[in-house]
């Protein structure tokens, strides 16, 4: 059955002070609550929409057009399957789903599942989404579990006892999700431990060669993986690519014998890898908005 986002909103009641869910499919003990933020919150912070601790069982099913919202929502137990350009993607415990809900969305349970969930707007929040699903997809496995169920709760807590004072703590812990989000379990090859140790080792060389011609090329030789290979690893592990870790390396480097050495602009220029003077002032100044002669002289 096809639901809207009306439907979805007056399918709560006040029962006790606990609001319980009338979707198909939603146990009796389940609780969803709503969030109505202040202008002030509107303007500048993130903010909660709708909060909810759902324990399923087959037969929930929702199809919903649209509700002006990002959903984030963690699989506690059992299996939680979502729609996505067709494909059914099926998330279980410990797993954490972010969904556009913006546009068409669909999620079910072909068994059962418990989750907390949030429903939330505001800041750039839609554009941290749009990272999240470039670099993650849409099911994330987390690095610390139990501080996303944290944050999560804490987030359900605050709108289930009215607290609009805690908006701006709200907004805090809605970051601190998308933090979370941002920075997911490095997928492990199988029968590979872990690349940390590998990519530690890449960027320890770039650290010592910032005066080379680093191509990724020569990077991925470094460790003997294919430049593919090495690239796609490299950006799981430091959620930037090799390029732009070089990039960031040279401009921090430069930034340190501004400061703290008396070597000439063009001296600095050479030591971090340009191959002129000119080149090195048009990059830092592109980068920091102000030229290397000038940020010598600002005083940390």
């Amino acid at each position: 059955m096809r639901k809207s986002a009306r439907l979805f909103r007056n399918s709560t009641i006040k029962d006790d002070a606990t609001m319980k869910s009338r979707e198909t499919g939603v146990l009796e003990k389940s609780e969803v609550y709503f969030s109505t933020p202040s202008q002030t919150a509107k303007k500048i912070y993130y903010y909660p929409i709708s909060a909810g601790h759902f324990f399923c069982v087959k037969g929930y099913h929702l199809i919903r057009d649209n509700y002006d919202s990002l959903l984030i929502t963690h699989i506690l137990n059992g299996t939680f399957t979502y729609v996505k350009d067709g494909n059914h993607v099926t998330a279980r415990a410990g797993d954490t789903v972010i969904l556009d809900c913006y546009k068409p969305h669909e999620y079910y349970t072909d068994n059962s599942f418990e989750s907390i969930w949030v429903h939330i707007s505001g800041g750039n929040s839609f554009e941290l989404f749009e990272e999240i699903e470039r670099s993650s997809g849409n099911l994330v496995k987390c690095k610390d579990i139990q501080h996303v169920k944290k944050l999560l709760f804490r987030l359900f807590d605050c709108i289930r006892q009215e607290k609009p004072s805690s908006e701006s703590g709200m907004s805090l812990d809605i970051y601190k999700l998308f933090s979370e989000l941002l920075s997911p379990q490095s997928p492990k090859a199988k029968g590979e431990s872990s690349y940390e140790d590998s990519i530690q080792e890449v960027k320890a060389y770039i650290s010592e060669n910032l005066n080379d011609n680093l191509t990724v090329s020569k990077l991925a030789e470094t460790i003997n993986m294919s430049s593919s290979h090495f690239s796609r690893v490299f950006k799981q592990q430091t959620g930037v690519s090799p390029y732009d870790f070089v990039l960031l390396s040279r401009l921090n480097r430069a930034k340190y014998l501004l400061q703290q050495t008396d070597m000439t602009i063009a001296a600095i220029a050479y030591d971090i890898g340009f191959n002129s003077e000119s080149n090195f002032i048009y990059f830092f100044s592109e980068n920091e908005g102000i030229s290397p002669g000038k940020f010598r002289k600002l005083k940390f």
